[in-house]
């Protein structure tokens, strides 16, 4: 834990190492990801950072941002020529004044930070605190105040809910020009018949939905999904499916279209957090996969 101005300090020192550290640490690469699987955090935070440390362009200007890990934090480059070079100094300062305004409290006391407060980084992330005893609070459990800090992002950057942030990462690309998701800055979504589904820009609302693109969407919701909500089964390969408040919903067998209708916002939940082990790529389905009410 320190103030910014000691981090701004010894981030000169550590800029040096960073392109030896990016070659040499598969997980401190800016490739790791790859641009893909981008979490429901990884939304918010990619609001709240709002700007590349290298190049200062605004993320998601230059197609999917790219994550690395930069001494102990975990930031977002615009693009993977990023990843060869030196953070700036002036950009790294904006970046941790994005981070505090986007918290606004303290999430142990609830009390006002700012960009001068006290921190600690946990598992990457960066947590503004209003007091030095608040850092082992959080780091005894990280889930908890992981939360708490979303909650604020989305309240302060108003980032995409959780549920949104899944849905563009599974449904990958854009039905109208087929470029990713996140490539020409937020999604925009839109309502296409009976399903809400993400353009890459403004500019596609005007434009004619693709065939190929459309099935390639389909297969994504498919693949992700991976199995019934109702009888907990693998989908088939003509899986029937059902549309539940803009939501497409897979399942084994017709009969489950009508337990899914009795209780939409359950089979929903359900299914989100299919797409969610999908993107983090657990592989624990009963974790996944809470019983149905009967």
């Amino acid at each position: 834990m320190n103030t910014l101005k000691i981090t701004l300090m010894a981030c000169v020192v550590c800029l040096l190492a960073i392109n030896q550290q990016a070659s040499a640490d598969d997980h401190s690469h800016a490739g790791h990801d790859h641009g893909k699987g981008l979490t429901s955090h990884d939304q918010l935070k990619i609001a709240a950072q709002k700007i590349c440390p290298v190049m200062g362009k605004p993320l998601g200007s230059m197609g999917t941002p790219i994550k690395m890990k930069i001494g102990e934090e975990e930031l977002f480059l615009c693009c993977k020529a990023c990843a060869n070079k030196q953070v700036s100094r002036e950009h790294w300062t904006t970046i941790h004044a994005n981070f505090a305004k986007a918290q606004g409290t303290c999430p142990v006391m609830g009390k006002g930070i700012s960009a001068s407060s006290k921190w600690t980084v946990v598992n990457g992330q960066i947590f503004y605190i209003c007091c030095p005893g608040c850092d082992k609070k959080i780091q005894a459990d990280p889930k908890t105040y992981f939360a708490k800090l979303d909650t604020s992002y989305r309240a302060n950057v108003g980032g995409p809910s959780s549920h949104d942030a899944i849905k563009i990462a599974v449904q990958k690309i854009c039905p109208v020009m087929g470029e990713p998701l996140g490539s020409m800055g937020t999604p925009i979504k839109v309502k296409i018949g009976e399903e809400e589904l993400f353009l890459c820009c403004e500019g596609c609302k005007t434009g004619k939905v693709d065939r190929n693109h459309w099935n390639t969407i389909h297969t994504n919701f498919a693949k992700a999904q991976g199995i019934c909500p109702v009888m907990k089964k693998p989908l088939p390969a003509n899986a029937k499916w059902t549309v539940v408040d803009g939501q497409i919903i897979y399942v084994c067998c017709p009969p489950c279209i009508d337990k899914i209708k009795a209780d939409p916002e359950m089979y929903l939940k359900i299914r989100d957090r299919l797409y969610e082990r999908s993107v983090r790529g657990a592989q624990d389905i009963s974790q996944a996969t809470p019983a149905a009410r009967n």
